[in-house]
């Protein structure tokens, strides 16, 4: 796999374009909360960023199945680039931050991102063989959780020693190599075509796609649960998490980054370690999502328990490998089980219900916070996890999936 140049200029393009993102983001949203001390203004960063993928995520499907996915990865990431251009210009001055000019920046970001990243996603069976593709997956989450933990350890300190403006150029940088590997890229005319669908109307591939992923084994109940589990995935918001530290475990916003770097450190773990059990996962990818559902809500009702700093960033790192390893056997499933033609439509449906539950889930436990404990909250979620790991255990098509016998042969 590693031998395959077109698959490592696919690997180039989810390493920069993660950074980059990551890196604008975190110190936007430290700028934002030096310059206002508005904590609801900084988490606005959050909420302009998901908010694409709610809105345009079936027809940001559509567009992706349509055309080759190579030229959706370079047009998205030139648009990218030239709004980090309009920023740069915005930035320019006495240093303040334009708030709701960086908000549009990054909802305009958050936008290119929805058509990107599936096309990432749904192109890299067209460049490994079906054996590879758990490798594959696990190959591209190491990288992005690496390029995410330096991230996020580089835009605290360059927010502290730059200029917003120099970080901005430093992230143009990451976008023009981006579209330097994207170019690179070489998908056969034959694979183009199958991978195309062009002569659908709009509105019938659309419907189309809805009716696929309604009608797929494997792919409805997976994203029925992902869905509902991105309920309780509210409770790991930026605001939750440091509420649960300063009131639960009478911390502060250094212990709250120590919980989120060790998340980071046990993700990269695990990440390595799928691609050591590549063959394992590739057998057994149904039971293994099932299992980490439910190991998920028991480690959540353990977090919930935490009495000290330290047993919670313990905690926080030993979800981390098991998150890993089953975020690269459900794309790996998704890849080798539904149609090329229609994994675009798949990848951006799935990711507009997890956002527009997400959404929802981070302002509903925000508001219940002020009435209940935040150790109850958290266990509420633990609960939710649970009951999302036994919807899995309970669906023999997706308990039982098999990659051997479901992924054909490129």
């Amino acid at each position: 796999m590693l031998r395959n140049r077109h698959f490592i200029f696919l690997w180039s393009v989810n390493l920069t374009t993660t950074m980059a993102i990551e890196l604008f983001t975190v110190t936007i949203l430290v700028a934002i909360f030096q310059q206002t001390d508005s904590t609801l203004q900084a988490a606005g960063t959050m909420v302009f960023r998901s908010l694409p993928a709610f809105l345009l995520g079936p027809a940001a499907g559509v567009f992706t199945d349509r055309f080759p996915r190579k030229n959706v990865i370079i047009i998205m990431d030139m648009i990218r680039l030239v709004l980090i251009g309009i920023a740069f210009w915005f930035l320019q001055g006495n240093g303040e931050v334009p708030v709701t000019g960086i908000y549009l920046i990054l909802t305009g970001l958050a936008a290119a991102d929805v058509f990107h990243h599936p096309a990432r996603l749904a192109l890299i069976p067209s460049l490994v063989s079906r054996r590879q593709l758990v490798s594959a997956n696990s190959f591209i989450l190491v990288s992005c959780q690496v390029a995410m933990a330096i991230s996020y350890t580089a835009g605290g300190w360059l927010i502290l020693i730059a200029p917003l403006r120099h970080i901005a150029l430093g992230v143009a940088v990451l976008f023009i190599i981006s579209i330097l590997s994207a170019l690179f890229i070489n998908v056969s005319e034959r694979q183009d075509k199958e991978d195309g669908d062009k002569k659908e109307s709009f509105r019938h591939a659309l419907v189309s796609g809805w009716n696929y992923l309604r009608r797929h084994p494997i792919a409805r109940p997976l994203t029925v649960m992902e869905t509902i589990e991105h309920l309780p995935h509210g409770i790991w918001t930026g605001a939750l998490m440091l509420a649960f530290t300063l009131k639960a475990l009478q911390g502060d916003a250094s212990d709250w980054g120590y919980q989120v770097t060790g998340y980071f450190a046990g993700m990269i773990l695990g990440s390595v370690g799928a691609l050591a059990v590549s063959d394992w996962l590739g057998h057994y990818p149904g039971h293994i999502i099932a299992v980490n559902a439910c190991a998920t809500g028991l480690l959540t009702l353990a977090y919930a328990s935490s009495q000290a700093v330290w047993i919670a960033v313990a905690w926080a790192f030993v979800f981390g490998p098991p998150n890993a390893v089953r975020d690269v056997a459900q794309d790996a499933l998704l890849q080798g089980t539904v149609e090329k033609g229609q994994l675009g439509r798949v990848y951006a449906t799935r990711e507009m219900l997890r956002n527009a539950m997400l959404m929802f889930a981070g302002v509903f436990f925000a508001w219940l916070s002020d009435f209940v404990s935040i150790r109850t909250i958290y266990v509420t979620g633990g609960v939710i996890y649970l009951m999302t790991g036994f919807y899995a255990m309970s669906n023999k098509a997706l308990r039982e999936s098999n990659m051997g016998d479901s992924i054909r042969e490129h």
